[in-house]
């Protein structure tokens, strides 16, 4: 099936081209530029009425969305959050599964399985890229949301089991500086899984000893992040400085423009770039929802936990940590664009080719070139989503709400 789309301006990795088209030949980018389309026959013409074509967007820390988190192991929950994302540009996602009992992190693990069996006959959800573990190897002062009671040192019973009930698992945060978390890393990279530092309170030092052990990410910087303090008469980076010190350790950034001011933002993009920052929305159940503050919603359901909506984003009783984004991937790029003042392509650079590059991916998503899959998201001219292409199909279930 070939398709043609025109009457868009391209977001390209080098800058953005108006008066543009994208040719799509079976499932792939066969052809685009900007001037005089080519001639057909095309079976499909889609007309971007001046708006802009970005590739698909890549979430790799995702927790769920639409009423459902993925660590509740149900495949209607699964489909419901994967649809929800799909909607707001995710065309690929890495489900998170955070902190919590081995048969629960098990359960979630099998209907993953059972679905990414069934991809190619799914329709209406982003692609699945695999599994990211989030813990449960944190450190109890950098918990945050995660719950408290699943939360230690790497287990290495634990830890096989995980790794023997799937082949998908391609990313792990752990906290560094744990007994036994060097050598996991280290472990974790031989097998080809990317290990993220996350919800830690290691030093710079211990930062600088576990990239030489395998680490090579930041798990959303600043959130569950040590930072500069006292030891006794004398100060101590943490894992922040680690990351502003070290140029090749890729960040993570949730850029919902609550988690972290305008300028914390400007500040990451500042010293790391584009090509070193990857936009997550670690958005939770409540996420794809425009709910009115004051909102008290079911956090965890294992524990009865609920949070409650503040300045469009979860809190967690107390009101002393967030507990994750409502975000989706598209507002992410508009906090980006019309906050911060980045350019839309080094916007969408974030959003795409630098996820895509963190879980082994960018030769085959992430940017509009010619070879490349045809995941594709149309933006009108305020950033909003108004078509989804996979694989040069138009996405046919996408949600009404501006995501």
């Amino acid at each position: 099936m070939q398709t043609l789309i025109t009457d868009v301006t391209l977001v390209l990795e080098s800058g953005c081209v108006r008066e543009g088209y994208v040719v799509c030949d079976q499932g792939r980018i066969s052809d685009f530029g900007s001037g005089p389309v080519p001639e057909g026959p095309f079976d499909q013409v889609i007309r971007g009425d001046g708006g802009y074509a970005a590739p698909g967007f890549v979430d790799i820390h995702v927790h769920g969305g639409a009423g459902a988190e993925f660590i509740d192991g149900t495949r209607e929950g699964f489909l419901k959050a994967l649809r929800v994302h799909l909607a707001g540009g995710t065309t690929t996602i890495v489900p998170t599964l955070s902190s919590g009992s081995l048969s629960q992190i098990l359960s979630a693990i099998d209907v993953f399985n059972e679905l990414k069996a069934e991809e190619k006959e799914l329709e209406g959800i982003p692609r699945l890229a695999g599994i990211h573990m989030e813990g449960p190897y944190f450190a109890w002062e950098q918990a945050g949301a995660q719950d408290p009671e699943y939360i230690h040192p790497p287990r290495e019973e634990e830890y096989l089991a995980i790794l023997d009930s799937t082949d998908h698992i391609c990313r792990w945060s752990v906290a560094c500086e744990l007994e036994g978390a060097l050598e996991f890393g280290k472990f974790l990279a031989g097998r080809g899984i990317g290990v993220s530092i996350g919800h830690s309170d290691a030093t710079t030092r211990q930062v600088m000893e576990a990239v030489s052990w395998g680490y090579s990410s930041v798990t959303h910087l600043y959130s569950g992040c040590s930072m500069v303090h006292r030891n006794g008469p004398f100060r101590e980076g943490g894992v922040v400085e680690g990351a502003f010190l070290l140029d090749t350790l890729d960040v993570e950034m949730i850029a919902d423009g609550a988690h972290l001011p305008r300028e914390l933002l400007s500040l990451i993009y500042k010293i790391k770039g584009p090509e070193h920052i990857a936009l997550v929305t670690d958005c939770i159940r409540c996420g794809g929802e425009n709910f009115p503050d004051g909102t008290v919603l079911l956090y965890n359901r294992e524990r009865n936990l609920n949070v409650t909506i503040r300045n469009g984003v979860a809190v967690m009783p107390g009101g002393k940590s967030f507990a994750g984004s409502l975000a989706t991937t598209s507002s992410l790029v508009r906090t980006m664009v019309f906050t911060v003042g980045v350019p839309l392509h080094q916007a969408v650079v974030m959003a795409s080719l630098t996820p895509a590059r963190l879980i082994g991916m960018d030769k085959e998503i992430g940017s509009i070139e010619i070879g490349k899959r045809a995941d594709l998201v149309l933006l009108d001219r305020e950033l909003q989503v108004k078509s989804i292409f996979l694989g040069g199909k138009l996405a046919d279930n996408m949600d009404s709400r501006r995501l």
